[in-house]
């Protein structure tokens, strides 16, 4: 739901709000064979945004032959969402979430543990390297993390990335700065869904440089789209 449909929105909001049980809404979704449950925070509208996002098809995996992935990477986990998704389409493949929010990770713990998920989170925003950097709340759903300085010092890595994985960015703009870094490794993703932000002015670089790796792009978007969602993979 747009959000020039702010009356909407808000009466959506409330409405959900009145399934809440001491403060927490649990809903469930079948993905694939697998029902997962779902839990949101009452009137986090972020939580309720990322389940919608999950309800109309979450990261879509590619129509054509693609690798099998060999592990998941959940890069900006927030609540848990992909993770969900990618535990229910591939149920024995590690999964490694890294999210920086101590709020986010209180309810991926809650998100991964109701649905018997053994994931190792790592407590830290993505960058192309080691680095203490600035988070900037509140200029999209969850903020962005940058060198320009803010009251929000933050820990931030290059994530670790096993050869084969299923590589899943939604970092807020980061993308930019850590998928460059990723594709000089030699271990590569088998299938990277992202979120790339920016992208009319910006996101055909990206678009590029995937290409250049031998991968496919899959996904639906117009050149000046904002933001846009892709799936890049191996092909068979």
């Amino acid at each position: 739901m747009g959000r020039h449909r702010r009356g909407l929105r808000k009466l959506f909001i409330s409405l959900i709000g009145l399934q809440a049980k001491a403060g927490k809404i649990s809903l469930k979704i079948k993905m694939w064979e697998r029902i997962s449950e779902v839990s949101m925070r009452r009137g986090n509208e972020a939580d309720y945004l990322v389940f919608g996002e999950l309800v109309i098809g979450g990261y879509a995996l590619p129509e054509g032959n693609f690798k099998t992935p060999t592990a998941i990477v959940d890069g900006g986990a927030n609540i848990g969402m992909f993770a969900l998704q990618a535990a229910a389409r591939f149920p024995d493949l590690p999964i490694k979430c890294y999210e920086p929010d101590s709020a986010n990770l209180k309810q991926l713990q809650i998100n991964l543990e109701s649905n018997r998920i053994k994931a190792e989170i790592v407590p830290k925003a993505l960058w192309s390297k080691t680095a203490e950097l600035f988070f900037h709340p509140g200029l999209s759903y969850s903020g962005y993390v940058s060198e320009e300085m803010s009251p929000f010092p933050i820990s931030c890595c290059l994530p670790e990335i096993p050869n084969g994985c299923w590589l899943k960015l939604d970092i807020e703009g980061a993308e930019y700065e850590v998928l460059p870094a990723l594709l000089c490794r030699s271990t590569k993703p088998a299938i990277i869904s992202m979120e790339i932000h920016d992208f009319a002015r910006r996101g055909e670089s990206l678009l590029q440089l995937l290409r250049v790796h031998g991968y496919s792009i899959w996904g639906s978007f117009k050149p000046d789209d904002v933001c846009v969602t892709i799936c890049a993979y191996k092909p068979i």
